[in-house]
């Protein structure tokens, strides 16, 4: 009998076997299914991870502010400008601009292992405060030089393709109207000054100051109201180096803001639209349900946008004596 040649062999051709191609959909179908299943896992593990990431540089934040009053004896100003924030008329002329100097973002690089970085800026010269208006040469030259990822909530979209964004604010104060009327923009009263906080234009502020206990005012808070190229109406932004400008258009806080309006309570969408006129007045983030906070004690914290106004105003107030609770 002959030999059944491997090749031709009938019985040998029917053991091999493919997928049919309703086996083929069959597996795609499940594997598309445990993708969905998977996707929002992986979504949220990442949005841990981005939180984690925004607490620890609030955490730096701290330890810098903390080391530098340990040096000076004081916080540094939230800003500071050699026109006085109590003088009647701050902002009548538009050549209070020239008065512009180092905001707090910039005085406590040494304490965040930036010193070359600092050595950049100029100190006895005009600061940058948006970038349509310039400081001097040398300080603007540093104004547009460097991204500083500890000043970066990694959850904001807007300030990770913004080189020089910040999403960090120094606490100005608390309360629903200025605490100085001298430098706010009849125009607009979402441009204003506080100076009841720890950090605001000139402050001097020291541990002694802060009547109501560390663990019950805020320091520094979380903003996503950021004035972006990608948000700006008129292609200006605001960076980590950015000081505080006073003139007739009203005030442009760059890295301050008080404890006013709320949290994610501005009716502006800021990955949208030009957030200026809230970014004074507002915190918020891109985090679900509130935003991060560090208190003058060292401790960060997360408040809910659900929170009492009236006590997330009195926690942005160094000295009267609310909320009497502390944090809620």
């Amino acid at each position: 009998m002959r030999e059944c040649n491997v090749l031709r062999c009938p019985s040998s051709r029917s053991n091999r076997r493919g997928f049919t191609l309703i086996e083929l959909l069959v597996v795609i179908a499940i594997i598309a299914i445990l993708v969905a299943l998977l996707l929002p896992a992986v979504q949220q593990a990442r949005e841990a991870a981005r939180r984690s990431q925004c607490k620890n540089n609030l955490k730096q934040i701290g330890l810098a502010l903390h080391n530098y009053h340990d040096t000076h004896q004081v916080f540094p100003p939230g800003c500071v400008s050699t026109s006085s924030n109590v003088g009647t008329g701050w902002c009548s002329t538009a050549t209070s601009q020239a008065g512009q100097r180092a905001p707090w973002t910039v005085m406590i690089l040494p304490f965040l292992e930036q010193a070359v970085l600092y050595q950049e800026f100029r100190f006895d010269q005009k600061f940058t405060s948006w970038s349509s208006y310039a400081g001097s040469t040398t300080n603007h030259a540093a104004f547009q030089l460097k991204a500083m990822a500890v000043y970066k909530c990694p959850s904001d979209p807007l300030s990770a393709a913004e080189k020089v964004a910040a999403n960090y604010r120094g606490v100005q104060g608390g309360q629903t109207s200025p605490t100085t009327s001298h430098c706010n923009y009849s125009g607009n009263s979402n441009r204003r000054f506080h100076t009841n906080g720890i950090l605001f234009v000139n402050s001097r502020t020291a541990f002694r100051d802060i009547t109501d206990g560390t663990s019950n005012v805020l320091l520094v808070g979380e903003s996503h109201y950021n004035t972006t190229t990608a948000n700006s109406s008129t292609g200006a932004y605001v960076g980590w180096a950015s000081a505080t400008n006073a003139s007739t258009e009203g005030p442009y806080v760059g890295n301050l803001a008080a404890a006013d309006g709320g949290i994610n309570s501005s009716p502006v969408d800021p990955s949208k639209a030009d957030p200026r006129e809230h970014q004074s007045n507002h915190f918020g983030s891109f985090h679900t349900g509130g935003a991060h906070f560090l208190l003058a004690d060292g401790s960060v914290h997360f408040l809910s946008q659900n929170m009492d106004q009236g006590t997330f105003r009195g926690l942005g107030i160094r000295d009267n004596g609310l909320p009497v609770g502390g944090l809620p």
